[in-house]
C-alpha cells in the first residue's frame, strides 16, 4: 500500500564493500569498515579520486547504523544525522545500507499517495467532517459540512471557530482540552440546528495536536420526535376521554403494547376472561401481572370486588387470619369484633393471589382445601362458610420446579393451573418500549407539571438497547427519573441512572438501522391510529396529530402507508 511509510527491506541496498574485502575492480557505492558496533564509510568516488594514495588516510564519515528487526521510523532518526544508515543482522554483520536520499524519495511519495487518499474522501463524502489545530483554526471543512452549516470553506478555512459558533457550543474544544472522545452524542452548536457528534483528539507522541468531529444533521429527527411527543400527548389524552365517556370500556385498554406478541397474549387472556375457571399468570417481576388480573376480573363489567394479597409480604402466622378472617377473641390483640378475611370480602367477586409461590407450605394445605370444597372457617370460628370468588394467582417462579423440588404441592399447582398464561418480558417485546415510553412521560408529565419537548435520541437509544431485567415497572420508574431530572422541558441522556448508562456503552448511536426502523413503526402506528379514529377523515386526522395535512400525506407516503 503506497501510502504507508515503505518498510526496510524495500529501500536496502546491497551494493556495498567493506574494507577488508576491497579489490582493484570494486564498484561498489560505499566502502564500509566496521570496528565492534560502529560502522565508517567511504564514497567510492572518493575512493577513486585517490587511488593512488593509502586509503586508510582518507576522510571517513561515522554511519548510522540500524538492526534489520527495527521499524522505518528508528531509520529516519538514524538519517537526521547520517547520509547513509548501515543495516545489520542479530549478529552485528552488515546487511546492506539505506540511503538519505531514497529514503526521502520513498517517503514524498507515501506522502502524495496519503494526501490523495485524504483529499478524495473530504471530497466524496457526504457527512460533515471538520479538524481543527492545536492552535484551534480550522484546517478542514468538508462540503457536508458546508452544507449543514451554510459556511463556506473559503472562509472558516485558517480561522478560529469561535469566530463562527459560540464557545459554549463548540464540542471539540472540549476535546483539544480533555482529550475526552464522544460517540454518538446528540449537539447543539446553533439554536436552529441538531446534529448527532462524534469527536476524538488528534495525538502525536502523547500529545494533543489538534481534533476531528463528524457530524450528522438530525435536526428533523428531533423535530419528528417533539411532534411524536405531542401527537401521542393528544392521543392519550383523548383515549382518557374516551374511557370517562364510556362506562363499559374494554378493560384490556390499560394493557399497553402493540407488539405482534402482546397482542397474542392479550387475545388470549380475553378469552380465558369469558370463562369463570381459576387462571395462574406467569411471568418475571414487573411485566404486569396485577394488570392482567384485573384486566381479566372487569372483562365482564363487573361491579363486585377485586381482592389482592401479596403472599410473600404476610407472615406465616398472620397469613391464615388474612385470608379466613377470625372471630373475637380468636387470640390475643384480635380485633374485639373480628374481621373478615380475603377469601369472605372477594365474595362474587376475584381474590388475586400475588407471588403464590411464597406461600409456606402448611397454608398450602389450606388452601387446597378451599379450592377443593369450596368452604372455609375463621380463624377460632366454627360457622363454615363458603367460599364463592374466582382465583386468579400470579407467580415469577418456577412452579414446576418447585413441585420437583418438594417446595410446592403437586395437587395446589393442578388446581391452579387450570388456565394459564405467560406474560411476556420487555426485551421479548422491545418494540413496545416506545409507545410505552411516550404513556410514561405524558402520565408524569401530568403529574408533576412538567411539559417536555424533546428526548435527546441518546436517551431512545439507551432505552431500546438496555433488556430491562424489571420489566414494564423498571422502565416506569426510570421515565418517571428522567420527567423529574429533566431541564426546560429537555430529557438528557445525563438524567439515565448509571447502571443504565453502562449496561448500553456500546450503543451504536441513534441513527442505526434497527432504531431508524423502531421509530418509524412507532410514527406509522400512531398515525394509523389517528386515521382509523377519525374514521379516515385525514383532516381530521392531521389535527388530532397536531400536524399540517400536507405533513401527514408526506409522512403516509414516507412510511408506506395505504389507507
Amino acid at each position: 500500500m503506497k501510502h504507508l511509510l515503505p518498510i526496510i527491506e524495500d529501500l536496502l541496498q546491497t551494493n556495498f564493500s567493506l574494507l577488508s574485502d576491497m579489490d582493484d575492480k570494486n564498484e561498489a557505492a560505499y566502502i564500509f569498515k566496521q570496528h565492534q558496533s560502529e560502522v565508517w564509510m567511504l564514497t567510492i568516488n572518493e575512493y577513486l579520486h585517490y587511488k593512488s594514495e593509502n586509503i586508510k588516510e582518507l576522510y571517513w564519515k561515522k554511519a548510522g547504523v540500524s538492526n534489520e528487526k527495527a521499524v522505518i521510523q528508528d531509520v529516519i532518526q538514524e538519517v537526521q544525522t547520517s547520509d547513509v544508515v548501515v543495516i545489520t543482522d542479530g549478529e552485528g554483520k552488515i546487511k546492506g545500507y539505506i540511503a538519505s536520499a531514497a529514503l526521502l524519495s520513498k517517503v514524498f511519495e507515501s506522502y502524495q499517495y496519503l494526501e490523495a487518499y485524504f483529499q478524495t474522501i473530504i471530497d466524496t463524502m457526504d457527512g460533515s467532517v471538520s479538524i481543527v489545530d492545536e492552535a484551534g483554526k480550522t484546517v478542514v471543512w468538508t462540503p457536508g459540512a458546508e452544507r449543514i452549516f451554510s459556511i463556506p470553506k473559503e472562509e472558516i478555512i485558517g480561522n478560529e471557530m469561535e469566530q463562527f459558533f459560540p464557545k459554549e457550543m463548540l464540542l471539540n474544544k472540549v476535546t483539544m482540552e480533555t482529550g475526552q472522545s464522544f460517540r454518538h452524542k446528540q449537539h447543539k452548536p446553533r439554536e436552529d440546528l441538531f446534529v448527532m457528534i462524534n469527536s476524538s483528539p488528534i495525538v502525536i507522541n502523547d500529545r494533543i495536536v489538534g481534533a476531528v468531529a463528524a457530524e450528522t444533521d438530525i435536526t428533523s429527527q428531533v423535530l419528528m420526535n417533539q411532534e411524536l411527543m405531542n401527537a401521542s400527548s393528544k392521543i392519550l389524552q383523548l383515549q382518557m376521554e374516551v374511557s370517562r365517556l364510556h362506562l363499559s370500556h374494554d378493560s384490556f385498554q390499560q394493557i399497553k403494547g402493540s407488539s405482534q406478541l402482546m397482542k397474542e397474549t392479550v387475545s388470549l387472556t380475553r378469552k380465558m376472561s369469558e370463562t369463570s375457571a381459576n387462571i395462574l399468570l406467569l411471568g418475571e417481576t414487573g411485566v404486569g401481572k396485577e394488570v392482567f388480573a384485573k384486566a381479566i376480573h372487569y372483562y365482564r363489567g363487573s361491579d363486585s370486588p377485586f381482592i389482592a394479597i401479596n403472599c410473600g409480604a404476610i407472615t406465616p402466622s398472620l397469613f391464615e387470619s388474612e385470608i379466613f378472617g377470625y372471630e373475637k377473641g380468636a387470640f390475643s390483640g384480635a380485633d374485639a369484633n373480628g374481621k373478615k378475611g380475603k377469601l369472605e370480602l372477594a365474595h362474587g367477586g376475584t381474590l388475586f393471589l400475588d407471588e403464590i409461590g411464597d406461600l409456606p407450605l402448611d397454608m398450602q394445605v389450606k388452601l387446597l382445601r378451599v379450592l377443593q370444597d369450596k368452604t372455609y372457617y375463621r380463624v377460632g370460628g366454627t360457622k363454615q362458610l363458603k367460599a364463592q370468588c374466582r382465583i386468579i394467582a400470579a407467580t415469577n417462579k418456577d412452579l414446576e420446579a418447585m413441585v420437583e423440588a418438594n417446595t410446592f404441592r403437586e395437587d395446589l399447582y393442578y388446581r391452579l393451573n387450570i388456565l394459564s398464561i405467560t406474560i411476556p418480558s420487555l426485551r421479548e417485546r422491545k418494540e413496545d418500549v416506545m409507545e410505552l415510553l411516550h404513556l410514561f412521560i405524558y402520565e408524569f408529565s401530568l403529574l408533576y407539571h412538567r411539559k417536555i419537548k424533546i428526548v435527546d435520541p441518546q436517551v431512545t437509544s439507551a432505552l431500546l438497547q438496555y433488556d430491562w431485567p424489571g420489566n414494564v415497572r423498571e422502565l416506569r420508574n426510570v421515565i418517571e427519573r428522567l420527567v423529574l431530572l429533566s431541564g426546560e422541558g429537555t430529557i438528557s441522556v445525563g438524567a439515565l441512572p448509571p447502571k443504565l448508562l453502562q449496561s448500553t456503552l456500546s450503543s451504536t448511536g441513534y441513527l442505526d438501522d434497527s432504531l431508524q426502523d423502531d421509530l418509524n413503526d412507532f410514527e406509522k402506528n400512531k398515525i394509523m391510529e389517528a386515521i382509523q379514529t377519525e374514521n379516515g377523515n385525514k383532516q381530521a386526522a392531521a389535527k388530532k396529530l397536531g400536524i399540517s395535512r400536507a405533513t401527514l400525506y408526506n409522512k403516509m407516503k414516507k412510511l408506506k402507508i395505504e389507507l
